[in-house]
């Protein structure tokens, strides 16, 4: 739908095709439930009560002054803390909606307030790397490499190939002319100088898929 530039929410699922694909066959074998993973990263996450320290975050070199600001007010005025976790309520935002359309009722037991509420408590050593879910494989008969694969499954490969091939001229085009720069949100200068150091570097930052995805969205709903 990026690709075609049809109207799409600018904050959606980046691989929404590919999870509707999985879906719509589901639901064509009859699958009315499917029991979603979500919720599990943020559970094993660093809570505020636990004394484990956060890595520093990598800084965004290209964020204007609009959205310097507005990043130094994110946490003011905020609405009451809820019991799960502010990125699992937005995952569900993004990938909910898609499984009601497919006639499918999405069920997530990570997400459940009682196993939130033990996962906060835990000391983090039983949540780091997520150990005690991969205990729990473990003691289910589950072979090592099922429990703690050495090369975990993820998207990386494809995001790189992605953002080499077709992000990067989306990157150019947004140099000429971008919502979020005129707006303020984006420094253009500092983009610009991201680009030319992402062509030639051997690894493109993932960070920049963020901002591109934001603009094709924005350019679709003008």
């Amino acid at each position: 739908m990026r690709a075609l530039c049809k109207p799409h929410d600018p904050a959606g699922a980046f691989y929404q095709e590919a999870f509707d694909v999985v879906r719509e066959q589901a639901a064509a074998r009859w699958c009315e439930v499917m029991f979603t993973g979500s919720g599990g990263d943020e559970i094993n996450a660093h809570h505020s009560r636990t004394q484990a320290e956060l890595p520093t975050p990598e800084p965004v070199p290209w964020l204007g002054v609009k959205a310097a600001r507005a990043l130094a007010e994110v946490n003011e005025q905020l609405a009451p803390i809820p019991v799960l976790p502010v990125p699992t309520l937005m995952a569900f935002g993004m990938h909910n909606p898609g499984f009601l359309r497919a006639g499918i009722w999405p069920v997530s037991p990570l997400a459940h307030p009682r196993i939130v509420r033990f996962m906060e408590q835990l000391p983090h050593e039983h949540k780091r790397g997520k150990a005690l879910f991969r205990e729990r494989i473990r003691r289910a008969g589950l072979p090592e490499w099922v429990a703690a694969p050495t090369e975990p499954e993820n998207f990386l490969a494809v995001l790189e190939k992605g953002l080499r091939s077709y992000g990067l001229p989306v990157l150019d085009d947004m140099l000429k002319e971008s919502i979020l720069v005129d707006l303020g949100y984006v420094d253009g200068k500092a983009l610009a100088n991201a680009g030319r150091n992402a062509d030639s570097a051997p690894v493109v930052p993932d960070l920049l898929c963020d901002v591109l995805a934001l603009e094709v969205g924005l350019q679709s709903l003008m």
